[in-house]
């Protein structure tokens, strides 16, 4: 447990106007993310988080990554985007979406990831 409460702790520091460390937890209590656990054999090595909505206008399903923290993530990209990419399949989402840094492109363009939208800010 601490592991997990350590890598939500690591997203509220790099994103302290977003979230905290509760509101995450929260989150996943309330059942609006679920979370997984990367794990190497019985190793913890990092948290995900995502969720499933409904566009209320077409009924499209979309499956969003929309947390992600831990170390050596790369390592393990395969495996954690195939169980996403399973995931969604199984909510019948037809759209699979991350929320996440531009390094990221890394390992989501050769698995057939593309960037979408652009989120700009400017912080006061």
């Amino acid at each position: 447990m601490s592991d997990i409460l350590g890598a939500m702790g690591k997203l509220a520091k790099r994103y302290p106007k977003d979230v905290t460390t509760g509101a995450l937890f929260q989150e996943v209590l309330a059942g609006n993310r679920t979370l997984w656990l990367v794990l190497n054999g019985d190793a913890f090595v990092a948290i995900a988080m995502t969720t499933v909505r409904t566009i209320d206008a077409t009924g499209t399903r979309i499956f969003t990554l929309c947390d992600l923290a831990g170390r050596d993530v790369a390592k393990f990209a395969d495996e954690l985007t195939t169980a996403m990419e399973d995931s969604a399949a199984q909510n019948d989402c037809s759209i699979i979406a991350v929320e996440g840094r531009t390094g990221w492109d890394k390992f989501l363009k050769p698995r057939g990831y593309k960037p979408h939208a652009v989120l700009w800010r400017k912080t006061r």
